[in-house]
């Protein structure tokens, strides 16, 4: 198996290299380096150069060492995702920080004690996958799908959204995708009403405060697809959670998939939705632990040494999310 060699050291575990791995005929290959094309977009979006990203972070480590209680890795590689996506600014990527740390210290059972086996028994459900291209502006786009294979009775909110942060952390990794963004294709074909119980008003609120104020990523499109008018009374309720900008980035296309290919080209979706990706058929776990077992540790591994920092006092008193 192919594999990508760091030849420094910008991973706070330690680990030197992050392993490739395949579904079928398609490598999905770890980029650790940033494009020229992503340097590009860069300098003309987030005001990124070399004397600013310099500067930005000589201010953010100083604003953050002066924070109580708060311990952070001091790291360049790790810190400059989140200047990224505040846009060198480094007050905004400091408060940015603070929310990041806050919310998994407050909200402890969303973000540790990760079982590997049990989230390679999830991936075997297939529900979310990344595509092996990214799109024309450099995004990466991920597919949700599979929602019927969902099962609220076995898997709770709390051990599929450790997943989804780990993913998530992973992803952030990339200096092209901490550049361009992510896009999200949502299929709710088999979404059924159960599948909705557990995502109570609070979790709600949780994991769009999550996705909005607390992540180095930026969301740039959520394309939903095969929506039901019982999704209605459902993003009404979510829609109160979500900032005027990520509202304008949602877009709903029912059954009319060559919508979609307004804004995703058809050579990075899978062929189910008019695409040219033959993503296979789902492997057995077995499989799975082949393909992605040597990845998923390696992201464990960088997670668990990133969870091992934060704020080290008790700071859900008298506070909300």
């Amino acid at each position: 198996m192919a594999k990508v060699i760091v030849k420094d050291s910008r991973f706070l575990s330690g680990i030197t290299e992050i392993p490739s791995f395949k579904i079928g005929d398609l490598e999905f290959v770890f980029e650790a380096d940033l494009s020229e094309k992503g340097r590009r977009v860069a300098e003309k979006e987030l005001r990124e150069t070399p004397e600013r990203v310099k500067e930005s972070l000589e201010e953010l480590k100083r604003l953050l060492s002066q924070e109580e209680d708060l311990t952070w890795p001091n790291n360049d590689f790790f810190l400059i995702k989140y200047l990224r996506k505040c846009k060198f600014y480094p007050e905004s990527a400091f408060q940015l920080l603070k929310k990041y740390f806050e919310i998994k210290v407050k909200n402890p059972e969303y973000f540790y004690d990760v079982d590997i086996n049990y989230y390679i028994q999830i991936a075997n459900l297939r529900i979310v996958d990344m595509m092996p291209r990214r799109d024309h502006k450099g995004r990466r786009i991920f597919v949700v799908r599979n929602l019927g294979k969902f099962d609220p009775n076995l898997y709770t909110m709390e051990q599929l959204f450790k997943g989804v942060a780990m993913m998530m952390e992973a992803v952030s990794l990339e200096p092209d995708t901490q550049v361009n963004g992510v896009v999200i294709v949502l299929d709710l074909k088999e979404l059924a009403l159960y599948h909705l119980k557990p995502l109570t008003p609070s979790f709600i609120r949780f994991g769009m405060k999550w996705c909005q104020d607390c992540i180095p990523l930026r969301l740039k499109g959520l394309h939903v697809i095969n929506e039901t008018s019982m999704i209605d009374a459902t993003y009404a309720i979510i829609k109160n959670f979500l900032s005027e900008k990520l509202r304008n980035r949602i877009y709903f296309h029912g059954k009319d998939y060559e919508m979609i290919h307004e804004y995703i080209a058809p050579n990075c979706l899978p062929t189910e939705y008019g695409g040219t990706i033959s993503l296979g058929d789902c492997p057995k776990v077995e499989e799975l632990m082949e393909m992605y077992g040597d990845f998923i540790e390696r992201c464990k591994k960088e997670m668990d040494v990133i969870n091992s920092y934060g704020y080290k006092k008790d700071l859900t008193e008298n506070t909300q999310l």
